[in-house]
C-alpha cells in the first residue's frame, strides 16, 4: 500500500512546477525587460530632439510660401484680440475665410480656435480681402476667448508651426 501511495505523491510532483524552475523563469523575464528599457533608452537618446522656438511679438516667420507674423496680443476680460500681418511669398494665396483655420491660441493649458471670424484688410496689392499677389499683405485682427496668463499664439501651414509668446 505504501508504494501505491509513493506513486500517486511522485505523479503529482512531476506535474507540477518546481520553485526553482519558477525563479529561473522570473529572471528570464526581467532580464529580457531589462535589455528592453535599454534599448528603448538607447534609441531615444540617439534622436535628435525637437525643440520649439517662441518668437517675440514683431518676428516674421516664413510656413511655405506665407511670411507671417503677430503684431500685437490685447487680452481682456471678454477675449484675446490678436493683430497678425500675412503675405504671400512665392504665388500662394490667403484668403480672409480661412485664415482662422491655420490659426490657435494656447492658454490655460487649453489649445482654442478663432471664436469670430477675423476682421482683415489688405494692406497692399491684390483684391480686398486675397492676398494672391506677390508683395500683397493681409492684416488680420483675431478674436479668441480670454486667456489668463501669457498666452502662445500658434500659426500652422503645410505641417510647420510656429509659435509667438504674448504679452
Amino acid at each position: 500500500m505504501q508504494s501505491e501511495q509513493r506513486d500517486d505523491d511522485y505523479s503529482v510532483r512531476s506535474s507540477s512546477v518546481s520553485t526553482r524552475k519558477l525563479i529561473i523563469a522570473s529572471l528570464i523575464c526581467g532580464l529580457l525587460i531589462l535589455v528592453a528599457g535599454t534599448l528603448k533608452l538607447l534609441q531615444t537618446a540617439s534622436e535628435p530632439e525637437a525643440t520649439t522656438t517662441l518668437l517675440a511679438l514683431g518676428s516674421t516667420a516664413e510656413l511655405g510660401p506665407v511670411s507671417v507674423a503677430v503684431r500685437d496680443v490685447e487680452v481682456t476680460t471678454e477675449q484675446t484680440l490678436v493683430d497678425v500681418v500675412m503675405r504671400v511669398v512665392d504665388g500662394a494665396s490667403i484668403e480672409a475665410t480661412t485664415v482662422n483655420e491655420s490659426w490657435s491660441l494656447l492658454a490655460d493649458g487649453e489649445i482654442t480656435a478663432p471664436i469670430a471670424p477675423a476682421a482683415c484688410e489688405q494692406t497692399a496689392g491684390g483684391a480686398s480681402g486675397d492676398a494672391a499677389s506677390e508683395g500683397g499683405a493681409l492684416t488680420c485682427t483675431l478674436t479668441f476667448v480670454a486667456a489668463r496668463g501669457t498666452p502662445t499664439i500658434v500659426y500652422a501651414r503645410d505641417g510647420e508651426k510656429r509659435q509667438w509668446l504674448g504679452s
